[in-house]
Formats: C-alpha cells, structure tokens, sequence
C-alpha cells in the first residue's frame, strides 16, 4: 500500500464555503442527537468533552463545535463547561488552528494529531463526537490508479480494492469512536458520498485534475504516484447496520442531501466575471487536493522544492484556463449522507 495521506493545503480556511454549507445542513441532526443525550447523571462540575474528528485549519470546525455547544446550552438549559478536541492529522497546519483559537477563546480547546483510523481518546470518555466531509479520505491507497488521478476512472473498472480499503477503514473508525463515547454518547457524522445515480459532485474536477497532471513534465512514476486517496461510499454503504451493531451503535436517524452552491448562478447572472469564478473554483479544489500532488512529486527525491513549486503554479494556471472554458459544467450537487449514531 502506499503512504498514508497528508493534511490540507495552506489555503483551505478561505476556500472551504462548500464545506461550511454540508455542516450548516447538519444543525438539524445536531440538535436530534443533542435532545437523546441524557446528562441528568453527569455531574455539573464534569466538563463536556466534545471532538471534531477531521478538523483541519480550524474555521469550519469551530463553528461547528460552537453549533453544539449553543445547542446544548438551548436545548438542555446547560451552563457546563466544554473540553473540546480538534482532530486531525499531524501534518495538519496546526498553527493556524491555534491562532484562531487563541483569538476566539470561547471555549477551552484542544489539539490532537492523530489519524481517526486509530483510537484518539481515553475509552469512555467522549460525549459527543461529530465529523464533516472527512470521511471520504482513505488511511492510505490501495494502489495507484494507472490512468487516472481518482479510483472511479480506473479504466479497468477494478474499484474493489478502493472500496475494500473503505471499508476496513470506515470499521476502524467506527470501532475507535465506539470505544471512545460514553455509554448513551452520540456520533454525528456527514459523509461526502454517491448519490443514487452514481455522482459524487466532483466527476469534472477529477477529469480536470488529471488533464492538467498529465500536460506537467512529470515522470511516468509521478504521474502514476498522483493518485488521490479517495473512496465516495454509496448511500447504503454508509448506512451499515452489520457495522453498527458490532461495535454497539445505534442508528438513530440518516438522510442523503444535496448541497450546492450558487457560484454558477452568480456568473450567470453577471454578478462575479468569469475570471472570479475560474479563480473561486480553482483555489477551492487546490484546498483539498494540492497535498496528494505535491507528495507524487516529492516521493522519489527527484525534484527540488523550487521546481516542485514551479510545477505546482503551472498546474493550477492551467487548471484555472480549463474551469473558464467548462465554467458551465461546473453546474453540480454534492451529496452527503448525514447520520446519528448511539452507544448503548
């Protein structure tokens, strides 16, 4: 198997709304786990703890865990204090997650650089614990795809390894979030996935990533490292009973939602240009997407970092050229599946 996958890219904080938008969607669910919660025999004195597993720089995941905590202060009529964790890698930029927490300083929070594949507090500890659009990320890669960047364009349709790898990761995660709730404690999760016609949302931005690798002067090794770890489970997959029971959770509620944005519109509507939106949606995908390949590039010690830069600003300039001439099919949805899961 390949490497293990590395954190965001440096701009994410400013180019994550879509994200924002799938946590925004999850206040509902939120609030549904927050009112099965029974606190009647936590003592007042106890702190909360409450861990986003997935955080990376910090912006989405604080709102988010401001969420719960306004939630239960509403919907509980609690004024405890909150111990909260932010998860994430260790290549995670930790600094900026630190500067946005010393400068909000609402609540008391933590950071822990571990993998969510692996068991990252003491058992029976954790109260509530939430994650968004991190799911999708495999531990590491079953192997490079030969002719594309992404699993699902394997021109040999062998996906059943990327979806094996899934699933034993999705288990280890539930197995290591079951052992770390409370008995009675809640796991809210949103899982970018498929939705019922086989879509995931990014079917344009894969092909483009690929044709712009391709166009690089890379090395046949580069190009066949640059696989991005990702697996879109199905509704279905993410709903695995068989997988709930062993590791003593319930499913409480799940639905699939669309999230989309209004980026096109607004281009179509002459309230941005088309050099705004290229640039929008160019900075969103180099956000996520930029660590997967800038390690193909690093991995065989080939390149020094000044040409590895240079290769990356080639990349996303050509990128950005290609979303100006498809700006149109850029009109997409992309599904989650939102779930609520108790220990008992």
């Amino acid at each position: 198997m390949s490497g293990a996958i590395k954190g965001m890219g440096g701009c994410y904080n400013l180019n994550s709304s879509q994200q924002m938008r799938a946590i925004e969607l999850s206040l509902p669910f939120i609030q549904q786990a927050i009112d099965i919660l029974d606190l009647s025999n936590i003592s007042t004195t106890q702190p909360l703890i409450i861990a986003d597993f997935g955080s990376s720089h910090g912006l989405n995941s604080m709102y988010a865990m401001k969420l719960i905590i306004e939630s239960i202060q509403k919907l509980k009529n609690e004024q405890r204090s909150f111990l909260i964790v932010h998860n994430d890698l260790s290549t995670n930029d930790w600094t900026i997650l630190f500067d946005l927490l010393n400068k909000d300083g609402n609540y008391y929070g933590l950071a822990n650089g571990r993998s969510f594949y692996e068991q990252c507090l003491p058992s029976n500890s954790l109260f509530i614990g939430y994650s968004s659009t991190s799911l999708h990320w495999l531990s590491c890669k079953p192997y490079n795809v030969s002719n594309h960047c992404v699993y699902q364009w394997n021109i040999n349709n062998q996906f059943d390894e990327f979806k094996h790898q899934a699933y034993v990761d999705y288990s280890r995660f539930l197995e290591h979030r079951s052992n770390e709730l409370i008995l009675g404690g809640v796991l809210i999760l949103c899982i970018h996935c498929r939705n019922d016609k086989g879509l995931n949302g990014n079917e344009i931005v894969h092909q483009l990533l690929y044709k712009c690798a391709k166009s690089l002067p890379l090395t046949e090794q580069e190009l066949l490292d640059y696989t991005i770890p990702v697996y879109y489970r199905t509704y279905s997959e993410c709903i695995d009973q068989d997988l709930f029971k062993k590791f003593s959770l319930k499913l409480i509620t799940s639905d699939l939602c669309e999230i989309r944005t209004d980026i096109l519109t607004r281009l179509q509507q002459g309230k941005i240009s088309l050099d705004e939106f290229a640039k929008d949606r160019t900075q969103f995908v180099r956000s996520w997407s930029e660590p997967s390949l800038r390690q193909a590039l690093e991995m065989n010690n080939y390149r020094t970092e000044k040409d590895i830069q240079t290769l990356l600003d080639q990349f996303w300039n050509m990128y950005e050229r290609e979303v100006k001439e498809l700006s149109n099919q850029f009109d997409t949805s992309s599904p989650r599946a939102y779930l609520i899961l108790q220990k008992n």
